[in-house]
């Protein structure tokens, strides 16, 4: 989702730079969806990993056909795998998978039985799923014993479906996080500037809150959006720590749970909430009230919310972007909080 491909006139140069560069590191497991990046995303990643052997790589993909009218789900499988190169899938996700969709398009629909037919006949090996569902109703999709593997977000500031990981993981599932940073906002955070005996000085806020959710039993892999070299080098330097032990990790969320701001919201800069209908970039807005409130006020970015070219205060209370954000944040609301903190 976060390789640098432009929606306009888009280039895969950098973007196949970065995955090459993270093969060499030994990245081997990469989070593929058929609309990241303007829908370049598979294209792109094909056509930096043709012809590498799946002893260097796990072939993962996406798919969204519930999402749209578009395509039906065969067909975006094997366009997918057109796309990579491939004749079949190491595992294969059906992306942002609710139980009611599961219900009412999955099975009431028939699709399961392309599933199970498309799995016979070899074009893919496991099938997960990622969700942003109430945490009941994940596992009640694990309990389905259909999947072999989960994606959901978990970091320090969300850990809403720390307990869904935990039953996941003692069902035989595969675990993968999303969001270990919280979108980049844990990444910046002055939230992590406190005493403590335990923790290395010279780890940054991305150490600490990668390392964290790494040291989760339950966790098997993490997905990182990483736009450059150094965020790639940053993170695997992070990968070849120590792991926290259970004492820090106790310690740790308390000391996030004590000095983080109250005003935080849990934006992942999914973008699922835009195009907004009055033109406010909402991901922006969110960001620079986390990080106002996280530093604990500083002028500049009430500087960066006054030059943006739609402010918060356009918001009509529609509600769209609310109806489509993964996280349930009530984003009117949050618009409103916004506009009055950072006017000045």
């Amino acid at each position: 989702m976060r390789l640098p491909i432009a929606r306009i006139n888009p280039n895969f140069t950098k973007a196949m730079a970065l995955i090459k560069y993270a093969l060499e590191k030994g990245i081997n497991f990469f989070d593929v969806g058929t609309f990241y990046c303007h829908y370049h995303c598979e294209e792109a990643f094909g056509l930096a990993t043709r012809g590498l052997s799946r002893k260097q790589l796990v072939v993962s993909g996406k798919n969204s056909s519930h999402q749209t009218q578009n395509v039906d789900w065969l067909t975006q499988l094997r366009n997918s795998l057109a796309l990579f190169h491939r004749k079949y899938f190491d595992i294969y996700f059906i992306h942002y998978l609710k139980l009611e969709q599961w219900e009412s398009h999955f099975l009431e629909n028939g699709i399961i039985d392309e599933i199970r037919h498309a799995k016979d006949r070899g074009l893919f090996r496991h099938l997960g799923f990622s969700s942003h569902d109430k945490p009941e109703n994940v596992r009640k999709l694990i309990d389905t014993r259909l999947f072999d593997a989960v994606i959901l977000p978990f970091n320090l500031m969300q850990r809403t479906y720390e307990k869904t990981m935990e039953y996941a993981h003692s069902q035989g599932l595969g675990v993968i996080v999303m969001n270990p940073l919280a979108g980049g906002i844990l990444a910046k955070s002055k939230l992590f500037d406190v005493d403590s005996e335990y923790l290395d000085t010279q780890d940054t806020p991305a150490d600490l809150a990668l390392n964290y959710v790494l040291s989760q039993p339950f966790v098997d892999s993490v997905l990182s959006g990483m736009e450059s070299k150094a965020i790639i080098d940053e993170n695997i330097r992070t990968v070849h720590k120590n792991r926290f032990r259970t004492l820090e990790i106790n310690q740790l969320s308390q000391t996030i749970s004590r000095e983080k701001s109250n005003n935080y919201v849990a934006c992942t800069s999914c973008n699922y909430c835009l195009p907004c209908t009055q033109g406010i970039d909402i991901p922006e807005v969110i960001r620079i009230y986390n990080e106002y409130s996280s530093v604990k006020g500083q002028s500049f970015f009430q500087r960066d919310y006054s030059i943006l070219s739609v402010t918060a205060d356009c918001c009509i209370q529609c509600r769209t972007c609310e109806d489509n954000c993964p996280q349930n944040i009530p984003i009117p609301e949050i618009m409103d909080k916004a506009d009055q903190l950072l006017k000045g």
